[in-house]
């Protein structure tokens, strides 16, 4: 059981940092990551998006 713990506690963490990043305006646009993805295994692939 302890692994399961290990796991919810670091999911919890990911969770508050990803919060703590949109709170702070670190986001990406949807628009640019739905392009990205699209882009995935085409000849044309995107590179992966990032926050300005």
């Amino acid at each position: 059981m302890q692994h399961d713990d290990e796991e919810t506690a670091a999911f919890l963490a990911a969770v508050q940092e990803g919060i703590a990043d949109a709170d702070a305006g670190r986001t990406v646009p949807y628009s640019a990551v739905r392009e990205w993805l699209l882009s995935w295994g085409t000849e044309h692939e995107k590179p992966a998006p990032h926050c300005k």
